[in-house]
């Protein structure tokens, strides 16, 4: 039986980091032969190579386990600064968000259409993004609008 040579493009089997499990790679970047970075097949995660870790224990029955592996999933190390900040960042949007939207009666929202002006603060029913309202007036054919999952920049009074 002939093994297909390893080359960009190729499949091959890695442990992936994102599912935590060993699954079908393709192969995105090599050095001098050695494969570099993956993209998972399952999730579309791209992460560097790591060879499956059913072919290391089968060869390594007895590897001593650190305890690191022994630690649930959801006890990471505290955030860093940065990372701490952008979900505090969040939280305070989707607060705001929710303040703003949250409990006002259907009457009070605007259906969102291109022709249509809004005002700062205005109450807007969109038909993809759901509910929102008018962060910013941008310029007469911009408004920024808030919805649950984030800014979007729309059109207003469009002919």
């Amino acid at each position: 039986m002939t093994t297909k040579a390893n080359k960009p493009g190729t499949e091959v089997d890695s442990w992936c980091t994102k599912c935590r499990m060993d699954l079908l790679h393709r192969i995105i970047a090599m050095n001098n032969g050695k494969i570099i970075r993956v993209e998972c097949r399952t999730c579309g995660g791209h992460h560097n190579y790591r060879a499956p870790q059913s072919a290391s224990r089968s060869s390594h029955p007895a590897a001593p386990r650190s305890p690191a592996m022994d630690k649930p999933r959801g006890s990471s190390p505290s955030l860093s600064p940065r990372r701490s900040a952008a979900a505090d960042a969040e939280r305070q949007r989707e607060e705001s968000w929710q303040k703003a939207v949250l409990g006002q009666p259907v009457t009070s929202f605007k259906a969102y259409r291109t022709t249509h002006t809004f005002t700062l603060g205005d109450l807007i029913r969109h038909v993809k993004f759901g509910d929102g309202y008018i962060v910013r007036v941008v310029d007469r054919q911009k408004v920024e609008v808030m919805f649950k999952d984030g800014p979007r920049m729309l059109a207003q009074a469009l002919e």
